[in-house]
């Protein structure tokens, strides 16, 4: 072989083999050193892990059924049919125990428990029926008593007319210490069911003996001679000899129990015992040959070591030398070739003097060489299209935050040398997310180009405009003050706000805007950027689709919503939310028809906050979708545990409220039903609840998403409603239940003639489109007076309650249906 003309790779397969060779003869040695330790493991452990895999079993087994049978031995079940199907269970499982291990011993110990199980189970079942006695003689010995009294009473008023007749009032007092003496002698019963010690459940059942022995002297002492008192008097001293009869079974019962008790026990302990015994031999052999594999192991481990230092010391230096000699070298002289072809131009060839793989690299490098030039022209050429594309946003062909910030600084470097001042705007759209995730990102797209296109012709070339990423927008005006900073903001309002018809859909928006004036509100470009944020979140805080000008009291405030937000982050995980429920009321019944659920925030440290002080926070991220999603499946389970517990709700509609974010998901009904089917929650029996406004948002997908709602059964309401700007050819074709008139007229409806007519005209037009209307806010007696004048059907507000947490919602209910069922008997009277 001639090695001049043998490739790199080639040399480094010859080096690699020789190293493997070196590794292989150490790996057989220790192969050969771990032979014995492998021979002794299949001989040895299989039998070892057969064992303690057939004990473990019997072991979980064990465990698992005598902690069952301690239940049934300290614990009186009241229906035979669940200590059978329970005592039917353990039998099972105690026979297939049984059958895991064929050891002789466990047979005969695991037969004890069985016997001794089947003893106690029927002792159990004995006790139990002789406990239904004592019930079938308690309810008998209950109607006896009571019939008793009827006859005393009876006595008194037949003899009460007679002038000679003596009355005496304590046969009534007699009942009453019988009565007394019954509920004892039920109480010592019901004590024995506790079960401390045999002796407590003696003194329990000579104690009840006493009682029902006194209960006899008092009856007795009832000295009344008519009939119907000597003939309840018979049939109670009947049914306490009955009573005796049945306390003497139960003590023979339960002397016999504390027997077969002692006898489960003692068996239990010795089938623990032996399941221990068998892991305790099986531990100590393993770790015998535990000890004896670590020696043969570490014999091996040794040999093991010193070959592969050896092999791995000569690797090197052989794998060394090949790289030196045949990679370094030329890698040298191609580095050289490289720094030439920098420093002296581009058509500089190298010479290798290789005839292996580095041949063809040189004839590459020489290649490339003469072909670099070339494209370092046309490189320059495309240097200016990258130069914008890295300064522009290709969606909307404004400048992007790298420009705006390079324009930034030189409008304020500007600023600085000619004394004037300029403004910084920043907004963004409202509830843009909201867009995205109902209509996809094309349509939001779409929406920023046009938004885009808006704001160019506006500025014009006053100022600089720049897509700053997502919906938020960076504009400079220099030369500029405040006021007519205010003015700008106005028309960028009203420009923005006008409808966009987009892929057939038909969307309104607005927008946010904070602005900042230099150098008042900041001498750099990232704080400007930063206070105008601030102050355009401020104006999305206070109502959207408005702008507000920077002041230090905003940094505060957005210190604070970024705690509240983080606190929100905490509450919805470690479950610090709470629903509280506002009634809703009608108006001409005063029945309740409803209520609305309200979220409340239990907050470690400020206690209870209401949805004011944190909802317009969560509004600004996802977390309010999880908000809603948490209040949803929290009222649904509310729902589901009131029908449980026996409360009649089926008249009275929930509503929750929605966020648009939410609202707008594409596959909300299917979400809704996904919480639903973990309930027994229907949705008939709620109504949804999304604000005037957030409906006009996208008309049409509201439309297709309120159809889809009311096929799976939901109402809808509109929420404060005569606040947005709905138009009645759109409200016409919106197929709402419910409008909630909002309260901002209802404040002075009884003493402004202009609310008391708005509010009219809003009712007559809800009637004329077939709507429900709820008017919210009625927290005084002339509010809810005109509001029935006017024919309002119900309404909520302080008036009736306020929000109020589940147990005051369940105690207002129950004591709303107790004053209409009062109301319903007294003009039943009246009609009679």
């Amino acid at each position: 072989m001639n090695l001049n003309n043998t490739s790199i790779t080639q040399r480094l397969i010859i080096s690699s083999l020789i190293s493997l060779l070196m590794v292989s003869f150490a790996v057989l040695i220790v192969i050969r050193s771990l032979f014995y330790v492998e021979s002794t493991l299949k001989t040895e452990t299989s039998r070892h892990v057969s064992e303690l895999i057939v004990n473990s079993e019997i072991s979980r087994r064990v465990f698992a059924l005598t902690s069952r049978v301690k239940l049934l031995e300290q614990t009186f079940l009241y229906s035979e049919t669940a200590l059978s199907e329970e005592a039917f269970n353990i039998d099972f499982q105690l026979q297939r125990l049984r059958d895991l291990s064929t050891n002789q011993d466990f047979s005969y110990q695991i037969d004890a428990f069985i016997d001794n199980f089947h003893r106690f189970l029927g002792s159990s079942l004995a006790l139990n029926r002789i406990l239904k006695q004592t019930k079938t003689i308690d309810a008998t010995l209950a109607d006896q008593l009571d019939a008793l009294e009827v006859a005393v009473a009876a006595s008194k008023l037949e003899h009460l007319g007679e002038e000679e007749v003596t009355i005496y009032n304590n046969e009534l007092d007699i009942i009453a210490m019988l009565r007394e003496s019954f509920l004892m002698v039920g109480k010592m019963l019901g004590d024995i069911h506790s079960r401390i010690t045999p002796e407590t459940e003696k003194v329990l059942l000579i104690e009840a003996e006493k009682e029902l022995d006194i209960l006899q002297l008092h009856l007795e002492n009832v000295d009344i001679s008519t009939m119907a008192v000597r003939t309840q008097k018979i049939a109670i001293k009947r049914t306490l000899e009955r009573y005796h009869a049945t306390l003497r079974k139960i003590r023979a019962n339960l002397d016999q129990r504390w027997i077969v008790m002692a006898a489960l026990v003692q068996a239990q302990a010795g089938l623990l015992e032996m399941v221990e015994s068998t892991e305790s031999r099986v531990q100590e052999q393993t770790l015998q040959l535990t000890t004896q594999l670590e020696d043969v192991i570490t014999e091996s481990r040794f040999n093991a070591i010193i070959i592969s230092l050896l092999a791995f010391l000569f690797s090197v230096l052989l794998v060394n030398h090949v790289v030196s000699r045949h990679i370094q070298k030329p890698l040298d002289d191609l580095k050289d070739g490289f720094d030439r072809l920098v420093s002296h131009g581009t058509k500089r060839p190298i010479d290798l003097g290789r005839t292996d793989e580095w041949g063809h690299i040189e004839n590459a490098y020489n290649n490339m060489a003469a072909r670099l030039s070339e494209a370092y022209q046309a490189i320059t050429e495309e240097k200016k299209n990258f130069d914008f594309l890295a300064h522009h946003d290709p969606l909307t062909r404004l400048a992007n935050r790298l420009l705006a910030t390079k324009e930034l600084r030189n409008q304020i470097a500007d600023s600085k040398e000619n004394g004037t001042k300029f403004l910084l705007l920043y907004l963004d759209i409202d509830e843009f997310k909201t867009i995205n995730d109902s209509l996809g990102h094309a349509a939001g797209d779409n929406l920023l180009v046009n938004v885009a296109e808006k704001l160019t012709r506006l500025i014009g070339d006053s100022g600089f405009v720049a897509r700053m990423g997502g919906d938020e927008f960076m504009i400079l005006i220099p030369n500029t003050h405040l006021e007519q900073g205010k003015l700008i903001a106005q028309r960028i309002n009203k420009a923005i706000k006008q409808p966009y018809y987009i892929e057939k859909n038909t969307i309104f928006v607005s927008t946010s805007i904070g602005i900042c004036e230099f150098p008042d509100h900041g001498h750099d470009g990232e704080t400007l950027i930063r206070n105008a944020d601030t102050a355009m979140y401020y104006a999305k805080r206070n109502g959207r689709d408005s702008y507000r000008i920077y002041t230090d009291e905003m940094t505060t405030e957005v210190n604070d919503i970024i705690e509240t937000n983080r606190g929100l982050n905490h509450a919805v995980r470690r479950d610090e939310l709470t629903v509280f429920f506002q009634p809703k009321v009608n108006l001409a019944s005063g029945n309740i028809v409803g209520a609305e659920a309200l979220v409340r925030w239990k907050h470690p440290k400020l206690g209870l906050l209401p949805p004011s002080a944190f909802m317009e926070v969560a509004e600004k991220s996802d977390l309010v979708v999880d908000i809603d999603k948490w209040v949803f499946s929290k009222v649904a389970r509310l729902v589901t545990e009131w029908k449980n517990a026996g409360i009649d709700t089926s008249s009275i509609l929930i509503s929750v409220n929605f966020s648009a974010r939410m609202f707008y998901m594409t596959d909300l009904a299917e979400q809704l039903q996904k919480i639903l089917d973990k309930t027994d929650c229907e949705p008939s029996q709620l109504i949804l609840e999304i604000t005037e406004r957030d409906m006009m948002r996208d008309f049409e997908t509201c439309v297709r998403t309120i159809e889809t709602l009311h096929a799976k059964g939901y109402k809808i309401a509109i929420d404060d409603f005569g606040t947005g700007y709905s138009s009645l050819s759109v409200l016409k074709n919106l197929s709402a239940d419910y409008i909630k008139l909002d309260r901002s007229f209802i404040k002075d409806v009884h003493s402004s003639s202009s609310d008391y007519e708005i509010t009219k005209a809003i009712l007559q037009l809800a009637k004329v489109l077939d709507l429900s209307v709820v008017a919210e806010g009625a927290e005084t007696r002339p509010h809810v007076d005109t509001l029935r004048q006017l024919g309002c059907a119900s309404a909520q507000g302080y008036y009736f309650a306020k929000p109020l947490p589940v147990d005051g919602w369940l105690d207002y209910l129950e004591e709303n249906k107790r004053k209409t069922s009062q109301s319903d008997v007294i003009r039943l009277k009246s009609v009679t």
